[in-house]
């Protein structure tokens, strides 16, 4: 995929909620870009530069829960700017 980047990416932040009926059980919060933080390959890049990513995308969580849940991720910078923003429908169930 590509994308055009709208906000320079000095520091980059996620935070991710998971909600379930309506309501915010647990948020998790993550440095991804930042002074000793480079764990993506965007970080450093500046507005109107290309990125460009073909490959799996992970979150690092090695137990997904079980059950239907949203889960809401938010993207934001070092100027508090949302550079990206997402929700996912999950549906997590074991077959006995």
């Amino acid at each position: 995929s590509a994308l055009c980047v709208g906000h320079s990416i000095k520091e980059l932040y996620v935070k991710l909620d998971m909600i379930i009926n309506g309501k915010t059980v647990l948020t998790y919060s993550e440095t991804l870009c930042g002074p000793g933080h480079s764990k993506l390959i965007f970080c450093g890049m500046k507005k109107g530069e290309h990125l460009y990513y073909e490959g799996p995308v992970t979150l690092g969580i090695k137990e997904i829960p079980q059950g239907d849940y949203t889960l809401s991720a938010k993207l934001t910078n070092q100027d508090h700017v949302t550079v990206a923003c997402a929700d996912f429908t999950v549906k997590n169930y074991l077959d006995y």
